[in-house]
């Protein structure tokens, strides 16, 4: 049986499957700071979005790679995120940047718990950082949760970014 077709098959359904993991900063950057978007009508919820978006980004950023492809992924998982001090910092700085340092768990979230404002365009949020486990081959499970902490300010652009982010306690290392 004659299965030269079976290659270029398979390639034309794997591009489309493999982009689904990867987050699409574009949109995420254009819902973020649209005129007409939550943004300019209600800043808490804009705030709730961009810390969601940032906390589901935080699997795509391996840590165990070295510090060049770190920087390099945090800048894409991020870049549209946080703010441009916050970045620098981590992308001279792996080590102390938020994302998968181990296989399993990884981080999957952060559930808000509240969304406090603390100033002119900066709001507190306070929440929990959750990490998920395979329990099996087609299931997932909450492993573990931290509390997290971060600010969130109105950028210049009118979006709003992730100017400090705080967890405690780190969750340890696998060996």
């Amino acid at each position: 049986m004659n299965r030269r077709w079976l290659i270029p098959v398979l390639v034309t359904l794997a591009a489309p499957i493999a982009a689904c993991g990867q987050p699409d900063a574009a949109a995420d950057s254009r819902a973020l700071r649209a005129p007409d978007s939550t943004a300019s009508i209600d800043p808490e919820r804009a705030v709730r979005r961009v810390v969601a978006v940032f906390g589901s980004r935080m699997q795509t950023v391996s840590l165990l790679v070295p510090d060049s492809l770190a920087a390099s992924r945090l800048q894409e998982a991020y870049g549209t995120l946080v703010t441009p001090d916050l970045l620098s910092d981590w992308m001279a700085r792996p080590t102390v940047a938020p994302g998968r340092r181990v296989s399993s768990p990884w981080p999957d979230r952060i559930e808000v718990q509240s969304v406090t404002a603390s100033g002119a365009d900066e709001y507190l949020v306070t929440g929990s950082l959750v990490y998920e486990t395979s329990t099996s081959a087609q299931s997932v499970a909450r492993a573990a949760a931290r509390p997290v902490r971060l600010h969130v300010r109105r950028s210049g652009d009118g979006g709003w970014r992730i100017s400090m982010y705080e967890q405690t306690p780190a969750i340890p290392d696998a060996s």
